[in-house]
């Protein structure tokens, strides 16, 4: 069992590097997102775009990091149970090879020690089950809208006091669909935190 172990081991640290990934995608999201606002202030809307396309691609690749740490911690929480499973069944071999003998002797004391052992390693392997269960639950979808970077530029503008209207093509224009965007916005923002508050 020593290599299933290591394959734990392994798992475990590369679901912790997909998380450090994920966080510098965040880190570079927002630098991003600091350009976007500058060359909004400045006029400078190509550029703009360019970057805010940039804080969207770095955003998304931070959820599929998130989202591959979250499969990966699954699939560590399966090698676990099989871990503890294989520690349970030598145990209970040990257990049962024990019961025979004191259930021959009938001494109250050791059936009554023989049955807490025995409990105990259901309880061990009850934890490490639900362990895995949460883990499997944790590990959601997100969906991101259409209209990121547009949605983005409506954002950054409305950060630097700036109106847009008047850059973008007819259509994207309007104080409805800028809201419903941002909205959306905060909506996907608050689902990324929870999940990343579950890991």
């Amino acid at each position: 069992m020593p290599s299933m172990e290591k394959h734990l081991f392994n798992l475990k640290f590369a679901a912790k590097e997909l998380q450090r990934n994920s966080k510098k995608c965040d880190k570079e999201e927002k630098i991003e997102k600091a350009k976007v606002k500058k060359a909004i202030q400045k006029g400078n809307m190509e550029v703009a775009r360019i970057h805010a396309e940039n804080a969207i691609r770095q955003k998304n690749q931070s959820v599929n990091f998130l989202r591959m740490s979250a499969r990966v911690d699954a699939v560590a929480a399966r090698v676990q149970t099989a871990v503890t499973m294989n520690q349970v069944t030598k145990s209970m071999a040990g257990v049962v090879k024990g019961m025979d003998a004191t259930l021959k002797s009938m001494n109250l004391e050791k059936i009554s020690a023989l049955m807490d052992k025995f409990e105990h390693q259901f309880e061990t392997l009850d934890v490490q089950t639900a362990q895995m269960e949460d883990t499997m639950s944790s590990t959601t979808t997100l969906t991101t809208p259409q209209n990121q970077v547009e949605s983005l530029l409506h954002e950054m503008a409305d950060e630097a006091g700036l109106d847009l209207n008047m850059e973008l093509p007819q259509g994207q224009t309007g104080s409805v669909g800028t809201s419903v965007a941002s909205a959306e916005q905060d909506e996907l923002s608050q689902r990324l935190a929870k999940l990343r508050d579950q890991m």
